[in-house]
């Protein structure tokens, strides 16, 4: 559970007590007795007083604390009172217990001054249902801004700690995703009951098996699984009888259930009661989002089966509209290096090109240029624009027509990148076809008549409106007398 950033190294004693390890306060520079107990739960009173009465700690509020264990539930303080704040190992030190927090509850708890002295309080607000609770597959051209838009519109609205992301690739498998056997050093017992180390093989969660970790202890807090390229590896064959649980029910939760011992034991197992066998759905504070590239150089395919279980969307691929944010919009109008051509028109010619030519294969706009193929850093710099989107024109979306596209296709891909390289004007113009560059030199005169055009017609009707104001000014509100 190291991976988790809310679950610490923290562990129960009883049913009133969680105790901090001695390695941890070691390892934050603190005497082992400097916090000796984390946090103490009265069973009746409504707060406690320690022997010292400038120490008080006030119980208003039951919150449940994730400890190493990953399912047991603990009450916290919410008043901590310390008067002066020194340190005086007697296990109450307010120092110690800033100091542990805010190593290890960061992002999950706060220590605030009150006027009472200080409050120890839940620093997460409840984000459970801030995204739909379901299994979304983005899918457009590389570069389109399929990653972009999960950051947006799911990432950026979870708490932090609570997305878990993956990448498919074609040797990835289920045990990767869910989880398996794995040997680990686990301190035992010998025959003479001295602890060593000995090698054993214990279970070691996946991904799969970790947000549902975090889903099943933080029941008030979305939770995001977001799985990148998901057709680059075989997802049926990765998913395996998870598959089953991709049905859903309209609250978020699986419509049925699968048995899977392993996962079975890191959900439900405690020191109180095991469940080896309790059926495992999805929960209805979990989002699945995944992206798919519909490019043809993708190793799988996903039959219709494993599709329907999705709810699809399409990602466009638009250089142009009123729906550009204004980072789109900057990348779309910024010109190749050391050309007059913009990064969109360039494109959009190359694609117009790809789908209007007999390239001699079906489906291209699977190899469309998508508005993010390039980076802003690859149209600086002429090198990396002719290695990434030169060498991709060549080597695929162009391979089976380069006469289509570039006027010099006798020497190689290098003799087309070292001229454009060494190019003394435009060096779109020295490697492109005449017909293709000077439709791209048309596209950005027209686009700059429009914009002077519109230039004129704001200029006219703030002209316009200035006009009608001067000869209708407003009157002045009539004075006291």
């Amino acid at each position: 559970l190291d991976s988790f950033q809310c679950l610490k190294p923290v562990f129960k004693v009883n049913d009133t007590t969680i105790r901090v390890e001695a390695e941890i306060l070691q390892n934050l520079g603190l005497p082992r007795k400097s916090l000796r107990f984390f946090f103490n739960l009265p069973t009746s009173a409504s707060y406690t007083k320690s022997d010292n009465d400038n120490k008080v700690r006030v119980f208003d509020k039951v919150y449940d604390v994730p400890t190493e264990q990953g399912n047991y539930h603990a009450k916290l303080t919410t008043e901590w009172q310390d008067k002066p704040l020194e340190d005086d190992f007697d296990g109450n030190s307010l120092t110690a217990l800033i100091k542990v927090v805010n190593e290890y509850y960061s992002h999950y708890l706060e220590i605030v001054k009150t006027e009472n002295g200080y409050c120890l309080k839940i620093k997460n607000k409840t984000t459970k249902g801030i995204i739909p609770s379901t299994n979304i597959l983005l899918y457009g051209v590389p570069g389109c801004g399929k990653s972009f838009y999960v950051e947006k519109n799911y990432e950026s609205k979870v708490q932090e700690g609570f997305t878990i992301r993956v990448v498919f690739h074609p040797d990835y498998t289920y045990s990767d995703f869910v989880g398996q056997l794995m040997p680990v050093l686990k301190e035992v017992k010998n025959a003479q009951d001295v602890k060593e180390e000995k090698l054993q093989y214990d279970f070691v969660p996946g991904p799969f098996t970790r947000i549902l970790q975090l889903a099943e202890i933080h029941k008030d807090q979305q939770c995001l699984l977001i799985i990148e390229e998901l057709n680059r590896g075989n997802a049926p064959a990765i998913f395996g009888e998870i598959f089953q649980l991709l049905d859903r029910n309209d609250d978020g939760t699986s419509k049925y259930a699968i048995y899977n011992r392993e996962i079975s034991k890191e959900l439900y197992d405690n020191e109180q009661q095991e469940k080896p066998n309790e059926p495992i759905k999805l929960p209805p504070n979990l989002t699945i989002v995944a992206t798919m590239n519909t490019s043809d150089q993708n190793v799988f395919t996903m039959d219709t089966a494993f599709q329907r279980r999705w709810q699809m969307k399409h990602i466009p691929n638009r250089f142009t509209g009123e729906s550009l944010d204004e980072k789109t919009i900057n990348h779309v109008a910024k010109h190749l290096p050391n050309s007059e051509i913009s990064w969109g028109v360039f494109a959009q010619t190359i694609n117009k090109k790809m789908h209007t030519a007999n390239l001699g294969f079906g489906g291209t706009e699977d190899k469309s240029l998508g508005v993010y193929f390039a980076t802003d850093n690859d149209l600086d710099d002429a090198e990396r624009f002719a290695e990434k989107v030169l060498k991709y024109l060549w080597d695929d979306a162009f391979k089976l027509g380069r006469k289509e596209l570039f006027n010099d296709c006798s020497q190689g891909l290098s003799a087309v990148i070292e001229a454009y390289e060494d190019a003394k004007g435009d060096p779109l113009k020295a490697v492109l076809v005449p017909e293709v560059y000077n439709e791209m030199q048309k596209k950005m005169a027209e686009m700059a008549a429009e914009q002077a055009q519109t230039a004129e017609e704001k200029t006219s009707e703030e002209e316009a409106a200035k006009s009608a104001a001067e000869d209708n000014p407003a009157q002045e509100p009539a004075g006291e007398e």
